[in-house]
């Protein structure tokens, strides 16, 4: 599909017009060599990434396809995906006051210790201490938070089989600290769905004793039919439950829909609920996936979460006490997202249930 001009819909996001760029008209979009080719040499404490397997539009990846609750709406012909799922808000919280504590007492301390020494020597390490102090307790937390407050309250993908065509809406950071303090540039995509290519991708970390992999679902676009050059990607689900097996499942789910008329959604599961906690303690039930009905309701909803709250509290209750209330800021500061007229226009009106 050839590059066309940029068509504003007339829908806002936070007071602003939000612009519908055809495929590959958004200035933005450009090679992507974060998302790696080929699969490196694995080293002794490496992080690499690497592609485990990539997908054919027609030849089936899985024998079962699977929505893994992530459907947020069902259209005539279309199917919208969330991004932002239940209690994923506020980690970056949690990390910015884990700096400024941790960081902020080393510095202290180090301080205090290097004030007997030698003068000069002295000095040059306060000095030293007291930069990385203002690093850690200012620009750092305030680099993180930024990822999570005043964002768009979610930013949905629609797949549309009518028209063969992928939307997302994404944003845009502005660089240096200026921009750290203006609204979050979001804009709508359209990508031409043949030009769209599905891969997994896996993060590796290898140590002494461990190696740790992160599977997650990527969606590469290309240029053109004629060009391969990669101009977006984007990814679906959550990279720290996926492996081979789920993604492969998540992206049958997705092909059968596009290319074989399968289902809005595998029966059995449903439309995912994002709930938006109206007080903090519900920001933090939130965060520690608890949706009522006592602790062994809990034990069978939060998965692996509840137990390592128990075993762990020294370490996870803290983490989750400050996750919910920076999950419940980042919804409180959120800015609402609606879809241009033109995608509205394309997908028709939503389904029921």
């Amino acid at each position: 599909m050839a590059a066309g001009s940029a068509r504003c819909g007339g829908r806002a996001v936070g007071g602003r017009k939000l612009k519908l760029y055809r495929h590959g008209a958004q200035p933005e979009q450009r090679g992507h060599e974060g998302v790696s080719e080929t699969l490196s040499p694995t080293k002794e404490g490496a992080a690499f990434d690497g592609v485990v397997k990539r997908f054919d539009k027609h030849i089936r990846a899985h024998e079962n396809g699977m929505s893994m609750g992530w459907v947020k709406r069902k259209f005539p012909n279309a199917i919208e995906y969330t991004r932002m799922g239940d209690g994923v808000r506020g980690l970056g919280f949690f990390i910015s006051c884990a700096s400024v504590l941790m960081m902020g007492a080393f510095c202290v301390y180090g301080i205090v210790t290097l004030s007997e020494f030698d003068i000069w020597f002295g000095y040059a390490g306060i000095v030293m201490l007291l930069g990385m102090m203002v690093f850690s307790v200012v620009f750092i937390p305030l680099f993180l938070t930024r990822a999570e407050l005043f964002a768009p309250e979610d930013l949905p993908v629609i797949f549309d089989r009518k028209h063969r065509r992928v939307y997302q809406i994404t944003r845009y950071s502005e660089p240096g600290l200026k921009g750290l303090f203006q609204p979050w540039p979001t804009v709508a995509l359209e990508y031409d769905w043949d030009l769209v290519d599905a891969q997994v991708n896996v993060q590796t970390a290898v140590g002494p004793n461990m190696a740790k992999r992160q599977h997650s679902l990527w969606f590469i676009v290309r240029r053109s039919a004629e060009d391969d050059t990669p101009i977006d990607a984007f990814t679906l689900g959550n990279p720290f439950v996926l492996n081979e097996g789920l993604a492969s499942a998540f992206w049958e789910h997705i092909r059968r829909f596009m290319e074989e008329g399968g289902p809005h959604v595998v029966r059995g599961e449903r439309l995912v609920e994002l709930g938006r906690p109206e007080t903090m303690w519900e920001g933090i039930k939130q965060a520690a996936h608890y949706k009522g009905g006592g602790l062994r309701q809990w034990f069978r909803d939060g998965s692996l979460i509840p137990w390592m709250v128990i075993l762990l509290f020294p370490v996870f209750g803290p983490m989750i006490f400050l996750s919910g209330i920076g999950n419940y800021l980042a919804y409180k500061t959120s800015k609402p997202v609606q879809w241009p007229q033109e995608v509205l226009d394309a997908v028709g009106e939503p389904l029921a249930g």
